[in-house]
């Protein structure tokens, strides 16, 4: 190996077109492996931009009862404080969980209206997502003895209802009874940069909620559930479902072959007095995670990854296709040199050795130049956004980035395996080179 590695470093030290065509197939690597390190840092920055700011307006699972018409008016469910030990104790990952209510309804100024949710939150709710996310004034203080009217509203909200910090403003509820009426007041403005959920989303207390709704102060919407980074979400999920079935294994799940006999296992085994007195109206409660509730915008993430896929082997494609071709000139350029060492006894498994080793060096380079390009166009739009988006379209007013170095490292080994392996094709041809004729080969 030591002979081979010495004899491709002297024939990277070739005539004027073996320079060029290593200028080009470095120049090819470097490409593709930039636009491939960008485009993983976009798609990683869509999937946890847009991940982490669902999560902060609607928790990674939500609890509620089977059978809620909308996400925003849902049935009332009787809180349960066992029930909250048991998941935060028996489903892996759970970092926090609270309670949540909703209520639809419309904002109306001097010359407009809006529709709006209503989110309520608790003293126990975490608000750390909206502190991120606050462009002015502050988050208020709730609890479960005095109703708070103080409200953080969004900037879009804002803007179009001309709303500022400390003024008041109503809020019209119409449900299945006479129409409610409250003033709340600003307290606080955020902006998300996902306007659909900006537009809509006014956090309040979950004591207004509850009277909005009608409920008393131990009824709420149901539990939302944060769990800590990199847990998984489905798993969680289906560990507090069989929390909510009163323990059921997956034997019992695959046996209840109907939603007859699913709702059997829950009333004879995760019912209490309590959940199906006026609280819980014998409702089953079922976990859902934040994809299940939002799968077009979770569709629309998995798109993304399956075009940086793509992407991925047609750069590749194009590597290999390069450095072939610049692998192939080489060879022929080296042809009387080849014919030489094999007079001298040098047999074709070192020579093709040789030039395979030559193209791992050009590779090399091509991934050096192209990490140094694509991660910094990467760092250079994460600290600057340079490059701005239609929040309209893209939820975002930014084109986010995110760097994740495993990737990032398997992305460079695997463009160094794929290459290399490829080369074995078109060095190929030094078997087929006799020494008495490449000798004299001009």
């Amino acid at each position: 190996m030591i002979l081979e590695t010495f004899i491709a470093r002297r024939l990277g030290t070739g005539g004027r077109r073996t320079a060029v065509m290593q200028r080009v197939a470095t120049l090819c690597v470097a490409a593709s492996v930039a636009v491939m390190t960008v485009a993983l840092g976009v798609v990683n920055g869509f999937r946890t931009t847009i991940e982490e700011k669902i999560a902060g307006f609607a928790a990674d699972i939500q609890i509620a009862a089977l059978g809620n018409g909308s996400g925003y008016e849902m049935l009332p469910v009787v809180f349960d404080s066992a029930l909250v030990r048991e998941i935060e104790t028996e489903v892996p990952g759970v970092e926090r969980v609270q309670r949540f209510a909703a209520k639809t309804g419309i904002v109306r100024g001097d010359e407009s209206i809006q529709g709006i949710v209503l989110r309520g939150l608790g003293p126990e709710s975490d608000t750390a997502f909206l502190h991120r996310q606050l462009v002015a004034g502050r988050i208020p203080t709730y609890s479960d003895t005095v109703r708070n009217r103080d409200a953080v509203i969004s900037e879009s909200l804002s803007r179009s209802m001309r709303l500022g910090l400390g003024d008041r403003f109503e809020l019209l509820f119409v449900g299945d009874e006479a129409p409610r009426r409250d003033r709340l007041r600003v307290a606080g403005i955020y902006r998300s940069g996902m306007e659909e959920f900006d537009r809509m989303t006014v956090f309040g207390d979950l004591g207004v909620v509850q009277r909005l709704n009608g409920w008393g102060r131990e009824q709420i919407g149901g539990y939302e559930i944060l769990l800590a980074a990199e847990s998984d979400a489905a798993e969680a999920a289906r560990a507090a479902d069989r929390i909510l079935d009163g323990g059921a294994t997956d034997e019992n799940e695959e046996e209840a072959t109907d939603e007859e006999e699913a709702w059997d296992i829950w009333t004879t085994a995760g019912a209490t007095d309590e959940t199906t007195d006026a609280g819980g109206y014998g409702q089953r409660l079922v976990a859902a995670t934040v994809a299940e509730r939002y799968p077009q915008i979770f569709d629309w993430l998995a798109m993304l990854r399956l075009n940086t896929t793509i992407v991925i082997v047609i750069m590749l494609a194009v590597a290999v296709v390069n450095m072939a071709s610049g692998v192939l000139i080489g060879v022929l350029e080296q042809t009387r040199t080849i014919g030489i060492l094999k007079a001298l006894g040098m047999e074709n498994g070192p020579l093709q050795r040789t030039f395979v080793l030559r193209s791992v060096g050009i590779t090399l380079r091509g991934l050096l130049w192209g990490n140094l390009a694509g991660l910094t166009l990467c760092l250079v739009q994460q600290y600057t956004g340079i490059v701005a988006l239609d929040p309209e379209n893209y939820m975002m007013a930014a084109v986010p980035v995110r760097i994740d170095w495993g990737e990032i490292l398997a992305l460079n080994l695997g463009t160094l395996a794929v290459v290399t392996l490829a080369m074995g094709l078109p060095t190929a041809i030094v078997a087929r080179i006799a020494p008495e004729q490449s000798i004299r080969f001009q």
